[in-house]
């Protein structure tokens, strides 16, 4: 498995049809660590926007707009992980702890 997390992350490990070489990292902020855009994941995975517009019932357009927006409806973006064969995991950290929350 190809891990694509740094140490300071939860680890990510995907499946091996994924072309890992074209997933590019966001720029990084002081403690935010490795970040990765919704374009970047879709184009390593091998999908167009085509693709997850029929998968998410949205409009090509829309999925141009969602991948280009800062701020994403968590409920949107579950629509979006599920069209790639994925699921939204959502953490909470609190100091040196970190809480997986339960979104449904």
């Amino acid at each position: 498995m190809k891990t694509v997390a740094d140490k300071h992350d939860l680890e990510i490990n995907g499946p091996e049809d994924v072309d890992w070489s074209r997933f590019r990292p966001l720029p990084r902020g002081s403690k935010s660590g490795r970040r990765y855009g919704l374009k970047s994941l879709r184009v390593a995975i091998g999908k167009t926007q085509i693709d997850i517009a029929h998968e998410t019932g949205m409009a090509q357009a829309d999925v141009s707009k969602l991948e280009a927006r800062q701020d994403v409806k968590l409920s949107t973006l579950k629509r979006y992980a599920e069209s790639l064969g994925g699921k939204v995991d959502v953490v909470v950290v609190v100091g040196d702890r970190r809480y997986r929350i339960d979104i449904g």
